[in-house]
Formats: structure tokens, C-alpha cells, sequence
């Protein structure tokens, strides 16, 4: 394609246009990194960096054309041959990535599912009943990117930019994908990630406090949120997918055509059109019955707790608004018995459960840890920290519900990138009223008094320590909860991204424990000490 085709296509109107707009462009990019030969560098202004300081590395790269929007000079460039100025290369790299791309979208069903939490678990069940369907389907998720089958990529961002959501999308229709689930994050939205995207579902699961950092108010990320179903307006085609036991919901059903048709979902609220008439929630699986308009549909599945069961309705729900067969939704949703990283059963054959969780926010950690009380555990021990440069007002509220919901909590790092940990579990502390030096001041007598409440409260700022310590501390009828990471494979301190995986973490736990256990020796106390270098 020729950047002149390209821009009429993409209908984007420059300001001003240099150099021969004939020139072949065989691919579109906007981080200079990525650039190799024929590709059109789009020069994007981001909260940290600006493209168009990276014109030259593009430019030895083999980029063969320049989108700016200020006056850059390409007479001393090697390769480029045009430049376009238009006022805002941010806005126009969507409609850009789509036209190079051919809109990918607008030929396959697309699935787009927004809210706070459960928006991965959501898209699993979803793509698991597609299939069940019989129809290739493609899935972009936190956890990893599906272009078609079981073929996946690692994702670094919850939705993909706008140029790779164009790109992964032409590989999947390229591959024969009919339908495609996409989580659509509150940044994706705002950023302008998701503009190109013709969504014919939009699906809303919860709304409650997050990236705030990012967004600056609760408005402004429920408006980012909004823009989803903003863009539901044809009745025959497009569907609203919405969660009633939300305060929020009847904000989101406005947005768009109030023609077009909405399938609500809830668990108290018996009015929607998907309810549970029971469920059954054990620590090994869980049952429920599900009321829709089409008939009563009997589902076991090996997802643990309440908020799998708002999950599972929502996949039912969107299985009732597209008309697929209810033996079909059940298939979709059973065949589906864990998601990584989402309150993921770590079984090696102990007397204990283990569970770990993404739950990094005061809300999904206060639900996670009311679903597995309702699995009835004799105690449960939670792991959980705080990450460093990130919204510094949660650390007490996670320590609060994590020492007020468990027996036992051990508050440790979370990625703490710049910061210096101990500073993170300081601000984490007083959630309890606890300062860190009142803290090491217990340590020096060995003996750290119980909280108001009874519970128990240790800290180590090494996550692999305090693993090890909540495994060890397990007995029979015990629940485990490492909570914070989830899929996550990495810990950053500092620059330094090193490999940490919270599954591998318990399961070398549970060996490590399971050995001494066989020398009798009981690890259910262990000696609490913050290491000498403190």
C-alpha cells in the first residue's frame, strides 16, 4: 500500500505533507524499536516519552515515511522519503493502523468486555463456549494474547495498542478466527487503543476504585470505561451485556441506542434475565443453576468462590444474547477449570489449600477473600504487598482487609520497583496502626502480639520468605492465599525485572515443606525474624 492510498483510506487530513507520498509502505509502527524496513513511523507523544526524539533510530531502522505533528527535518535522513504533519499523532495511529490493516474487525464477532474485576476469568468462559460452538475464536486477555486455538503470546498490557490490536486481528482473520474476545481496559479506552475496534458485544462485569493513578478520578475512569457502549447504536447487530447488582449498571445500559437489546445478569437481583436459582461453593469446585429466558442450565465447574459466580453468569448471559445453544454455553463454561493466576488451585497433594490471585486492588482482595471464607477453611493465610509508584492510598486499605479477613497475614513486596520496600510495607502498616518501628521493636523480644481482633501480623520484605513462611504454616483445612501477582512471572526492583512466578513459588513451597514434614519437624511456628541486614 502507498502512503497516499493509506491516507485516503484512513480519511486522516494532514496539515501539511513533504517528500513523495507514493512511497510503498509495507508496515506501521510508532515505538522506533520495532521498526524495520518499509515501515511508516508514526511519532506518538506518550506520558513518559515523545517519538519524535527517535526519528533517527527509526530512520536506521528503515522507516520509509514520518507521521509528525511538529515540523521535523528529514533532508539528512537515510531512508525516509516523506513526512505528513497532522495535529495529533495519537489520534490519527488508530484509524492509520486500521485502514494499513484492513480493518480486521469489522469481519469477525467481537466480544469486549469492561469493568473492574473479572474481566480475564470472563473472557476464558467466553471463548470456551465459542468454541464449544464450533467457531474459531481468538482472545486478547491480561494473561496472554490467543491468535487462533491454543497458539499464545505473552501480553505486556492489558489491551494491546493500537497498531498490535490491528495486527493480531488480521492474524486471526488471516487464520480463519470468527470471533474474537478482547478485554478493554480502562487505559486501552482512554488511550484510544480500542477506537478502530468495531465491537458487536459489549459486556460490564463491576466498577470500583483502580488506577486512579492513571485516570485522576473515579468519573473519569467509569467515562473511560463508558466508551464501549457508547458505541453500541445498531439494534440488529450490536448487544449490551450488563451486570444489575452494579449501582453503576443503569449508567452504562444508557450509553449507545437505548434500542439496541441489553441482557442483564445478577446474583441477588432475581429481575435479570440470568440469575442463579442455587449454587454450591466447595473448596474443591463449584455447582450452580442458572435461570435464563431460554431454559435452566446446570453447570459444575472447577472455578472456586463467589465471584466465579458472577463469571460464569456472564459467559451465560453472552451465550443468551448472541442465541447460542444452551448445550453449548454449559460445554464452553465446564471445559474451562482454571485460569492463570486467578484464584488458581496449587495442588500437590496436601492436607491444605493453596490458592493464588491477581487481586492487587482493596476491592478484589476484600471479595476474594469473603469467597473463600464461604469455602468454610479452618483459617485462611494471606500473603500480599503493595507495588511501588503506584497508588500509594491503597496500601493501608490492603492491609486493613487482609488482617481484618484472615488468621494469619504476611505483608510483603509487590514489585516495588524505585521505592525502597520496607518505605511500602511502612505505608502498608498503618492500616493496622502499626508503624514499622513498633514493628522491629516486637521483633527484638521474639514476639509479635496478636491484633485487636485476635489475628496474627508478620512482615518479610523478601516475597519468596514469606511464601515459604505462610506454606510452612499451613495445616489441615487451612486456605492459603498468595494474592498480588497472579500470572505475573516477574518482580521489578529497582531496573532490575527478575523472574518470580507465585505458582512455582508454592509449589517448590509445598516440597520444601512436605521434606522437612517427613523428618518430623513441625514448621506450623516458625522463628519470625526480619533479616540481620535490618
Amino acid at each position: 500500500m502507498s502512503l497516499a492510498e493509506l491516507l485516503d483510506e484512513s480519511k486522516v487530513v494532514p496539515v501539511s505533507v513533504n517528500g513523495d507520498i507514493e512511497v510503498e509502505i509495507t508496515g506501521i509502527q510508532h515505538d522506533s524499536r520495532l521498526v524495520t524496513a518499509g515501515d511508516l513511523f508514526v511519532c506518538c507523544v506518550g506520558r513518559k516519552t515523545d517519538g519524535h526524539l527517535y526519528l533517527s533510530e527509526a530512520d536506521k531502522r528503515g522507516a520509509v515515511a514520518v507521521v509528525a505533528s511538529k515540523e521535523i527535518d528529514i533532508e539528512d535522513t537515510l531512508g525516509c522519503k516523506a513526512l505528513v504533519i497532522v495535529e495529533d499523532t495519537n489520534s490519527v495511529l488508530p484509524t492509520l493502523a486500521a485502514s494499513f490493516y484492513r480493518h480486521p474487525s469489522k469481519n469477525m464477532t467481537v466480544i469486549g468486555i469492561t469493568g473492574t474485576n473479572g474481566k480475564t476469568t470472563t473472557s476464558y468462559l467466553i471463548k470456551g463456549m465459542y468454541e464449544a460452538m464450533g467457531l474459531r475464536t481468538g482472545m486478547l486477555s491480561t494473561v496472554a494474547y490467543y491468535i487462533h486455538g491454543d497458539n499464545k503470546l505473552e501480553s505486556p498490557n492489558t489491551t494491546p495498542d493500537a497498531v498490535l490490536v490491528q495486527n493480531l486481528m488480521a492474524k486471526m482473520l488471516h487464520n480463519g478466527t470468527e470471533a474474537v474476545v478482547m478485554e478493554a481496559s480502562s487505559h486501552g479506552l482512554a488511550l484510544g487503543r480500542c477506537n478502530e475496534v468495531d465491537f458487536d458485544i459489549a459486556v460490564f462485569t463491576n466498577l470500583t476504585r483502580d488506577h486512579l493513578d492513571f485516570h485522576g478520578t473515579e468519573e473519569e475512569y467509569r467515562e473511560a470505561k463508558a466508551k464501549l457502549f457508547a458505541r453500541m447504536v445498531d439494534p440488529e447487530r450490536h448487544r449490551k451485556v450488563v451486570n444489575i447488582d452494579d449501582p453503576h449498571a443503569p449508567f452504562f445500559i444508557a450509553q449507545g441506542n437505548p434500542e439496541v437489546p441489553v441482557v442483564t445478569f445478577a446474583v441477588e437481583n432475581k429481575n435479570a434475565d440470568v440469575h442463579p436459582l442455587k449454587f454450591e461453593l466447595s473448596l474443591f469446585e463449584t455447582q450452580v443453576l442458572v435461570n435464563t429466558p431460554h431454559g435452566i442450565l446446570e453447570i459444575s465447574s472447577g472455578l472456586l468462590g463467589r465471584h466465579n459466580i458472577y463469571n460464569i453468569l456472564v459467559a451465560v448471559a453472552v451465550g443468551i444474547a448472541v442465541g447460542a445453544p444452551l448445550e453449548d454455553i454449559v460445554r464452553g463454561i465446564e471445559e474451562v477449570d482454571a485460569v492463570p493466576g486467578r484464584c488458581e488451585l496449587i495442588d500437590e497433594e496436601q492436607a491444605f489449600g493453596v490458592i493464588v490471585d491477581y487481586a492487587h486492588t482493596p476491592d478484589a482482595l476484600s471479595r476474594l477473600l469473603d469467597s473463600v471464607r464461604e469455602l468454610a477453611p479452618k483459617r485462611i493465610i494471606t500473603v500480599i504487598g503493595c507495588s511501588g509508584e503506584s497508588d500509594r492510598g491503597k496500601r493501608p486499605m490492603m492491609a486493613k482487609i487482609a488482617t481484618d479477613k484472615s488468621e494469619v497475614t504476611l505483608l510483603t513486596s509487590d514489585n516495588p520497583k524505585s521505592e525502597d520496600p520496607l518505605d511500602i510495607l511502612d505505608d502498608m502498616l498503618a492500616g493496622v496502626g502499626w508503624t514499622m518501628q513498633d514493628y522491629l521493636k516486637y521483633g527484638e523480644n521474639d514476639y509479635y502480639p496478636p491484633l485487636p481482633n485476635g489475628h496474627r501480623l508478620f512482615l518479610h520484605d523478601i516475597r519468596r520468605v514469606a511464601v515459604r513462611c505462610a506454606v510452612a504454616m499451613g495445616e489441615e483445612g487451612d486456605m492459603v492465599v498468595v494474592a498480588g501477582k497472579g500470572h505475573e512471572t516477574y518482580q521489578i526492583e529497582g531496573d532490575k525485572k527478575e523472574l518470580f512466578d507465585d505458582r512455582e513459588e508454592c509449589r517448590e513451597a509445598l516440597q520444601y515443606v512436605d521434606e522437612l514434614h517427613q523428618a518430623g519437624i513441625d514448621t506450623s511456628e516458625f522463628p519470625w525474624r526480619l533479616p540481620e541486614s535490618h
